[in-house]
């Protein structure tokens, strides 16, 4: 079940992001590192550099199963972000432009 926070609108800058939540079905993991995490209609690959601390919480199940996708329209433009969450902290993981 997606969930979705809504549309935000920033009337100073005439920004707006779409932002929701997608449970995770699972990780893949290359040589311990986090390479993909399955969500329901396929996979996201990991297409940022992540610190240590972030594979190693994957591989100890310190991982919220659950990522945040936000849509940001910067005008005709628009930028989707992936986030996760893991030891109390937000990582992107994957962005678009």
């Amino acid at each position: 079940m997606t969930v979705g926070v809504g549309r935000v609108e920033n009337a100073k800058y005439g920004v707006g992001f779409d932002e929701y939540v997608v449970p995770v079905r699972g990780f893949l993991l290359q040589r311990g590192k986090l390479a993909g995490i399955y969500v329901k209609d396929g996979i996201i690959p990991v297409t940022e550099e992540l610190p240590k601390e972030v594979h190693q919480a994957v591989v100890h199940g310190h991982i919220k199963k659950e990522v945040t996708v936000r849509e940001i329209h910067y005008g005709e433009e628009d930028i989707i972000e992936v986030l996760i969450e893991a030891d109390y902290q937000s990582w992107t993981i994957f962005t678009t432009s």
